[in-house]
């Protein structure tokens, strides 16, 4: 992807003050930075609630770049099933929703800044085990992320929203349909 004029001169003035004597500190800080300001804020939003347990789930990233997979209904059964089995009836749909948003984000975990989900579960506790959930998944494969690095808020009418609701209502395909064994391999972590 080619840079804008602004990046490649951000970048410039990122190292300007780093020179060949630099310690690697000051030259891994200017990279971080870089990467840093190159990272993107994602949104996520899903059509279909997971706890429609007869419709498919359309789950959507957007900004900087976009995604969308689908979960049939009949994953999402099994995926409950296999969920009240491990763990009880308690917070099915939040466990769906966490290991659903990680294997959205997974492949790209290392150019996103921060996760920003819609509020379709309302509430702080709501969001809170959601979060958490998450942020375990997360972790595995990024130890060192902050608390921060996920957020929820109003994201309606946004390019996630708009992708997600086109799928969903299958004016468009999802570019990965997602596999009950795919999903059992995160559940069951």
């Amino acid at each position: 992807m080619p840079l804008t004029e602004l990046q490649v001169r951000g970048s410039a003035d990122l190292y300007a003050g780093v020179t060949c004597n630099s310690d690697r500190s000051e030259v891994a800080k200017a990279q971080e930075t870089r990467d840093y300001l190159m990272a993107h804020i994602v949104y996520v939003d899903l059509s279909a609630k997971l706890e429609q347990w007869s419709c498919n789930s359309a789950i959507a990233l957007s900004d900087g770049f976009s995604r969308v997979i689908l979960a049939p209904s009949q994953v999402k059964q099994q995926a409950r099933d296999l969920l009240i089995a491990q763990h009880g009836r308690k917070s099915v749909r939040y466990r769906l929703l966490a290991a659903l948003i990680y294997l959205l984000v997974r492949d790209d975990l290392n150019s996103i800044r921060q996760i920003v989900i819609d509020q379709d579960y309302a509430g702080h506790q709501s969001e809170a085990t959601i979060k958490n959930l998450l942020l375990h998944h997360l972790r595995r494969q990024t130890p060192d992320l902050d608390a921060g690095f996920v957020r929820f808020e109003e994201v309606r009418g946004s390019n996630a929203d708009q992708l997600a609701r086109r799928v969903y209502l299958r004016r468009q395909k999802a570019d990965r349909v997602i596999r009950f064994e795919e999903l059992a391999g995160i559940l069951r972590k």
